[in-house]
C-alpha cells in the first residue's frame, strides 16, 4: 500500500508521555500511522483541552512521520486579571468551541499551500469542528474519530442539548468514516440517533493495550510491584487510575475508606493521576482525616500505571457515565479484582460475581465499602475474581497494534476508493 498525507486537526494535547497528561490514545494512533510509512501534519493548540496545569507546558514527543503545527488560542488568562470560576470557565468553552476550530482552519489553510492532502482526520470534537471548515473549501476524504461520548443521557433530554451544542454539531458532521471509541458510553447509538447518515460507516472499537506479561519475579509481579512501592504484603489496597474530573467520581473512592476506617477495616486508597478535581479530593481527604490512608500518587508513565494495578488487591471504577476505559482494561488484563458500578455498558465486561463486583448504578459510598469489607476478608475470592478477569481479557481485547491494524486497514480503504463497512 503507497503512504499517504493526513491532515489531523486535535485540540488534544498529544505530548507529556511521561505520563503529565496528555492523550495516550491520540498518541498511539499519531504512531500507529508513522509506523506503516504514513505522514500527518498534525495541527493543535499549544496548550490543549486536556491540559494539567500541574504539568507544565511540553514539547511535542518525536514521532516517525509527525510534523507539528502548534499555535496560541488566546484565552483571557493571559491578561492576568482576577477571574471568577465561571469566567474561566465560560473563557475555556468559547475558546475551544469558536475561537479553536477558527484558528485551526486556518493553519490548516496554510499547510494546503505548500502540500497535497489525501485525508482529512478530525480527533475529538473540537477537530472535528474544525475539519468541516477545511473541508468546505477541500472536499476530500473525512474521518471523525471520537474517544466515547458524554450524550447519551442527553438524549432522553432533548431541551438539553442546547447546552452541548459543539458536541452535537461535531457528531452530527458528514464524514466518510465515524470511529467511535466502545468506552461503555453508547457511542454507537449516540451516532445512530443524532446522526443516521453515520449509519454503515461507523467503526466501533475498544481501545487496544499495552498489557503488561504477568510472569512470577517480573516487574509485573504483585509481590514485586508492592515491595517496589513500600506496601506491605499484608496492607488492603485499593487503587484509582483516571484522570481526576468530576465525572469520574474518585470523591466516591475516598468517602468509602472512611466508611471503612469508621467499620474498623483499614484500607490503602492510592490515587493515580492527575485533572481538575484534585483539590477538591485533596481538601476531601483532609477533612475526612484520611491523610495517612489515602494517597495522591499524581501523574505518572504506563509503566508505572501498571506498576500500581498489579500492586493492588482491589481496582475500583466508580464512574458516573461508563467504567470501561482503559484503566479498567488494563487492571483486568493484569488479573486485578476489579470493583465497578453498572454504568453504560459496563455489564458486558464485569459480570457480578464472575469476572469481578458490579453494583447498581447509584454508586453509595456506604454500599461500595460493605462491597470492600467482604473482599478485604476473602483474598481467594479476590484471586478468583481476578484470574477469570484476565481470560477474558486475553480472548476479548485487543493490543494497540492490532488495533491500528484495523484503522488504517479502514482508512487506506477510504483512501483508495473502497468503501470501508462499519464494524461493530
Amino acid at each position: 500500500m503507497p503512504s499517504f498525507h493526513i491532515l489531523m486537526i486535535s485540540a488534544l494535547e498529544v505530548w507529556a508521555l511521561s505520563g503529565q497528561g496528555g492523550a495516550a490514545s491520540l498518541f498511539k494512533t499519531l504512531e500507529g500511522y508513522g509506523k506503516r510509512g504514513h505522514r500527518i501534519d498534525f495541527v493543535a493548540p499549544v496548550i490543549g483541552a486536556n491540559h494539567l496545569y500541574r504539568a507544565g507546558i511540553q514539547e511535542p514527543p518525536p514521532i516517525e512521520g509527525v510534523t507539528f503545527h502548534l499555535f496560541n488560542l488566546p484565552s483571557l488568562a493571559e491578561t492576568r486579571l482576577p477571574l471568577p470560576r465561571v469566567a474561566r470557565k465560560a473563557d475555556q468553552k468559547l475558546r475551544f468551541s469558536n475561537l479553536f476550530p477558527l484558528l485551526a482552519a486556518r493553519q490548516a489553510e496554510r499547510l494546503f499551500k505548500q502540500h497535497d492532502f489525501d485525508l482529512l482526520y478530525g480527533y475529538e470534537v473540537h477537530g472535528v469542528l474544525a475539519q468541516r471548515k477545511v473541508k468546505a473549501r477541500h472536499p476530500l476524504p473525512l474521518v471523525a474519530r471520537f474517544q466515547g461520548t458524554i450524550m447519551h443521557s442527553y438524549l432522553r433530554r432533548p431541551q438539553s442539548l442546547l447546552r452541548k451544542f459543539e458536541e452535537v454539531r461535531a457528531l452530527k458532521t458528514a464524514a466518510d468514516l465515524y470511529i467511535m471509541t466502545d468506552d461503555g458510553t453508547r457511542g454507537d447509538e449516540v451516532l445512530q440517533a443524532l446522526n443516521p447518515d453515520s449509519d454503515g460507516k461507523v467503526s466501533f472499537w475498544r481501545n487496544g493495550l499495552d498489557a503488561p506479561v504477568v510472569a512470577p519475579g517480573g516487574e509485573s509481579d504483585p509481590a514485586v510491584a508492592r515491595a517496589s512501592l513500600g506496601i506491605g504484603s499484608d496492607d488492603f489496597v485499593l487503587v484509582t487510575a483516571t484522570r481526576l474530573a468530576r465525572w469520574k467520581r474518585v470523591d466516591r473512592a475516598v468517602d468509602a475508606v472512611a466508611k471503612l476506617r469508621s467499620d474498623g477495616i483499614t484500607a490503602r486508597l492510592l490515587i493515580v493521576g492527575d485533572g481538575e478535581e484534585r483539590l477538591n479530593l485533596e481538601r476531601q481527604t483532609r477533612a475526612l482525616n484520611l491523610e495517612d490512608r489515602v494517597t495522591f500518587v499524581g501523574p505518572v508513565s504506563q509503566p508505572e500505571v501498571q506498576r500500581y494495578l498489579c500492586a493492588a488487591d482491589v481496582f475500583l471504577s466508580v464512574n458516573e457515565l461508563s467504567n470501561v476505559g482503559n484503566p479498567l482494561l488494563e487492571a483486568m488484563f493484569a488479573g486485578r479484582c476489579v470493583l465497578t458500578l453498572d454504568e453504560g455498558d459496563t455489564r458486558d465486561l464485569i459480570r457480578d460475581g464472575e469476572t469481578g463486583v458490579l453494583l447498581q448504578a447509584s454508586g453509595e459510598p456506604a454500599e461500595i465499602a460493605a462491597a470492600l469489607a467482604k473482599l478485604a476478608e476473602d483474598p481467594q475470592r479476590r484471586q478468583r475474581l481476578g484470574t477469570a478477569a484476565h481470560r477474558l481479557a486475553e480472548r476479548a481485547f485487543w493490543t494497540w497494534d492490532q488495533r491500528l491494524d484495523a484503522e488504517v486497514e479502514a482508512v487506506e480503504a477510504l483512501v483508495t476508493g473502497r468503501f470501508p463497512a462499519g464494524v461493530k
